[in-house]
């Protein structure tokens, strides 16, 4: 726990703190921009917070950067650390004295923060955990009926999964929610490559049209068979892997040669002068005077057309070498056709009803292949649907049980605080991304942060959770008896710390100001200020 802070700024140059509550107590004026905020925000910056470098309560335009020094003790082990408002990103570790003695990150002093507090099972960071419960002004969590969000208008998904982590709960969901976004990922992936055409993408109305052609085209096959006369051998070429790779293969070199032509058609204007627009506007002239001399305008465009010698050299290079690769698939598509010739007398088949086995054959596979991963995507569909289902069965058992918990807390704190007869506030967790936390029939300004205090009492004996911060304006509202109480139950807290800055103590009654006064850490008042200088007024 931490258990001093050290500046060479502060009236008092070093504040000592004890386990449970720890008191920054104000004059009996409730006075102003005397420093209990800031007091708070600097135990919430050696936490490894930095909201108190937005400066808006202007420490650091009063003084300058500057730094502090401070000590945590765990198991009877003290850990020293300075921290400066400059350098913020990095903490130094130090020995008793505070005499630097290295450098490590502000990730790192968090993460070490996170094991020495006990809380390194937990999935959300070290200042995910605590940040959320250090409720100052000017910083948040001050918001009553959003109790633990972890910044102003933060989703609540987040948030309710925090609140899972702190119960200790997220291992219940881990493996249910691995698979599932793993299956979500998948279908990303599928979805992702049909929009890119990179796999078929069909709806479900040509699903259905594939699987009757499907249907259609096995019988078609079916016939094929049964007319060949019980020509066993020929009706095994229909699906002999030989023949049909060589025939896949002559329409994917056909389908390339054409391609190949085409450039080479476009390579060939280009290098003449003729570009695709111009032969467009050519086509055009042709259109409407038919009887005008076409070779002569592309004469004429071609002479005016301004090519420069090493473009036109780079077009005839690609050109030669399209015309040399268009030789080459015109040759091996001689060679295929001439192989499947062979081959289909060899077996006693027409080359005609080759073609028409191979184009069955052909569009069947691809029907099968296109509602393959039509079924797949189905099939996520639903797997993702199932997991769900089973998600929130789980979510709900937890959110039962949470609720459970903290709302028993909140009726027990509720009952010391305002009696039996008032309605304690409850915690409602609708689903993973929305919950409550209402008083029914009692919506007070003080009863809401009453309760929002009472949340935080329950929290911090129902989970890990260290500390909590309260600032005093979170009690301007509640009823001075309620207070009374409040200030009972803060005091009986052992074995975690809060830090709560407070004033007024005086019309609390004799009782309460005793308590205040016992687990006071620091007095600041109208003269004793938080720091030795004072920028309260203008000069």
């Amino acid at each position: 726990m931490l258990k001093e802070i050290a500046c060479l700024y502060f009236n008092h140059a070093k504040i000592y703190f004890h386990n449970g509550l720890n008191v920054v107590l104000g004059d009996d004026e409730a006075k102003n921009s005397i420093g209990k905020s800031t007091a708070l925000m600097v135990v919430d910056f050696v936490q490894g917070g930095d909201s108190f470098l937005a400066d808006d309560a202007g420490a650091i335009k009063a003084l300058g950067h500057h730094y502090y020094d401070f000590m945590f003790a765990f198991s009877g082990v003290n850990y020293y650390f300075s921290r400066s408002t400059d350098r913020s990103e990095i903490v130094h570790v130090c020995d008793e004295d505070y005499s630097r003695l290295e450098e490590i990150s502000i990730d790192v002093f968090r993460g070490k923060l996170k094991i020495l507090y006990g809380l390194e099972n937990q999935e959300n960071s070290y200042r995910g955990i605590v940040s959320p419960f250090s409720r100052i002004w000017k910083k948040g969590g001050l918001e009553p009926d959003q109790p633990f969000i972890g910044f102003l208008k933060e989703p609540n998904g987040p948030a309710i999964g925090r609140l899972i982590d702190l119960f200790g709960r997220s291992s219940d969901i881990a493996s249910e929610k691995k698979g599932m976004d793993e299956q979500k990922e998948r279908k990303k992936l599928i979805s992702s490559s049909m929009n890119a055409q990179i796999i078929p993408n069909i709806d479900k109305s040509q699903y259905q049209a594939n699987k009757n052609s499907i249907r259609d085209n096995s019988e078609k096959i079916e016939e094929l068979k049964q007319g060949l006369g019980g020509a066993i051998n020929a009706y095994e070429a229909l699906f002999d892997a030989s023949l049909r790779q060589m025939k896949q293969r002559k329409n994917d070199l056909t389908d390339a040669r054409n391609e190949l032509q085409s450039k080479v058609r476009r390579l060939q204007r280009e290098i003449s002068g003729i570009t695709s627009r111009l032969s467009a506007n050519i086509a055009l002239v042709a259109e409407f005077f038919p009887s005008v001399n076409v070779d002569k305008i592309e004469q004429v465009e071609a002479f005016h057309q301004k090519i420069g010698s090493i473009v036109k050299k780079e077009l005839k290079d690609e050109l030669a070498v399209s015309l040399d690769q268009d030789n080459l698939l015109s040759n091996e598509i001689l060679a295929l056709d001439s192989g499947i010739r062979t081959a289909l007398e060899s077996k006693g088949m027409p080359d005609d009803l080759f073609n028409r086995a191979f184009e069955l054959k052909e569009n069947t596979d691809k029907a099968l292949d296109e509602n393959r991963y039509f079924e797949k995507k189905i099939q996520l569909d639903e797997a993702i649907k199932i997991s769900s289902k089973r998600l929130d069965m789980i979510y709900t058992r937890i959110f039962l049980d949470i609720e459970s918990k903290i709302n028993s807390k909140l009726k027990a704190f509720n009952k010391v605080v305002y009696g039996a007869k008032r309605n304690s506030s409850e915690l409602r967790i609708k689903n993973a991304n929305s919950y409550s936390f209402t008083c029914p029939d009692d919506t007070g300004t003080g009863k809401s942060y009453a309760g929002l205090i009472g949340f935080d009492m329950s929290i911090l004996s129902l989970t890990r959770l260290p500390f909590v911060i309260h600032d005093s304006v979170i009690y301007k509202n509640i009823e001075v008896a309620a207070t009374r109480r409040i200030i009972r139950i803060l005091s009986a807290i052992k074995g975690k710390q809060i830090f709560l800055s407070f004033d007024e103590a005086h019309k609390f009654g004799t009782s309460t100001e005793n308590i205040l006064t016992k687990y006071k850490v620091l007095k600041l008042s109208h003269t004793e200020l938080l720091y030795k200088k004072d920028w309260r007024e203008k000069k």
